[in-house]
């Protein structure tokens, strides 16, 4: 339906990443993490599947809460990062500290490689080195991108990135919508 307004909020937030990966589509154990109904989807495999192995795809802040969650829930977790660190806002050296106490507490960790695909409905995941890494879930905590569906219908100007452009005073380029 339609609303009129005087002054409009947009607070869109953002999206997971979720990359055209081959196979995913037929996948029906791989998950995103932004909203409670994720969580609650995430919990509901948990408690019918009860599944022993997760692969973590990312390892940034999602990722990495992710993975210690699921370590918590007594399953064995691999998480598969691109870059050559988790956390990649840290220095190396910090990273370094992160990736010893992942291991220590029973996470495998692969630097430097990403998914090229998936196989078996999901229960395969194919690296790019040509790893392949059995698993019962897959949680994709590869990032976001800005959530601006509703600002592109209504014409606003979007930056080169997908953020909503605003200026000093937070007001898109339509002057009643901030």
């Amino acid at each position: 339906y339609e609303e009129s307004y005087d002054t409009l909020l947009l607070s869109p937030g953002a999206q997971p990443i979720v990359p055209p990966i081959p196979g995913l589509a037929e996948a029906e154990n791989v998950f995103t993490l932004r909203t409670i109904p994720d969580t609650d989807h995430i919990k509901q495999f948990l408690d019918q599947h009860k599944p022993t192995m997760a692969v973590v795809v990312g390892g940034g802040f999602i990722g990495l809460e992710m993975a210690e969650n699921l370590v918590l829930h007594g399953i064995q977790v691999t998480v598969v990062e691109l870059l050559n660190q988790v956390m990649a806002p840290l220095d190396y050296e910090m990273a370094a500290i992160v990736h010893q106490h992942l291991r220590e507490h029973g996470v495998r960790l692969i630097l430097e490689d990403g998914v090229k695909s998936f196989a078996q409905q999901g229960r395969q995941v194919i690296l790019q080195s040509g790893m392949v890494l059995e698993t019962e879930m897959v949680i994709l905590a590869i990032g976001v991108r800005p959530e601006n569906t509703l600002a592109v219908q209504a014409d606003l100007e979007i930056g080169r990135r997908g953020g909503i452009l605003v200026d000093d005073f937070l007001r898109t380029s339509d002057e009643h919508i901030y």
